[in-house]
């Protein structure tokens, strides 16, 4: 069969047409997977992304709450500090005002010494009590009621003004207990202090369990 030109150039435009419309759908199908690629890569640096901001959110969440647990035992133990001086000027001030009046010191030393003294199997020992040099004139003075022991509880008293504070020491068997202003106040802010601490440590307990 005889082509003739015009049935060649249009079988050259068919054979042309095809060959663009191949490549073109290469060339698109190229591009495709292309896109494909790089949105893949993409997904997945986004993904190592997000995964590296929780971690550091993670790390910072971790490092503010550890501070601020570090700071709140800080704050608590600064507060229990302070609260325990407050506790120790009061009841040093609290303390040295009734161990200055005679009348409270002179019960509580007739108190103390007549328990001893009617627990005294032999009946023969001298309890000495030592007292300041004033609140030793004023309790020998008469003055002050509290402190009016018999002749028989006279006699087992010795009364002498040598200490240099509040209060009073008394010997016994070779002993010598202190009742001033030191001791008492050391006793009773162990108590308070003990009991304070407690509260404290409740109160942390329980913030650290609703956290």
């Amino acid at each position: 069969m005889v082509e003739t030109i015009e049935t060649f150039i249009n079988k050259l435009q068919e054979d042309g047409v095809q060959a663009g419309q191949q490549a073109a759908q290469e060339i698109i199908e190229k591009a495709q997977q292309q896109v494909l690629q790089r949105l893949a890569e993409a997904e997945e640096q986004a993904e190592q992304i997000i995964q590296q901001a929780r971690q550091e959110a993670e790390r910072n969440r971790v490092r503010v709450e550890t501070e601020l647990k570090l700071a709140a035992r800080d704050i608590v133990f600064r507060v229990q500090e302070t609260l325990n001086r407050v506790l120790q000027a009061v009841l040093t001030n609290a303390v040295d005002g009734r161990l200055q009046d005679a009348e409270f010191l002179g019960g509580l030393i007739r108190e103390v010494v007549m328990r001893y003294v009617d627990a005294d199997v032999s009946g023969r020992d001298t309890v000495e009590v030592n007292v300041s040099k004033e609140m030793q004139q004023q309790l020998l003075s008469g003055a002050v009621t509290a402190f009016q022991p018999d002749q028989g509880e006279q006699a087992r008293i010795k009364l002498i003004g040598q200490l240099k504070k509040a209060g009073f020491e008394y010997k016994v068997v070779g002993a010598t207990v202190e009742v001033t202003e030191d001791s008492v106040v050391q006793v009773l802010s162990g108590f308070l202090g003990a009991e304070l601490r407690r509260r404290v440590e409740e109160e942390r307990a329980r913030r650290d369990a609703e956290a």
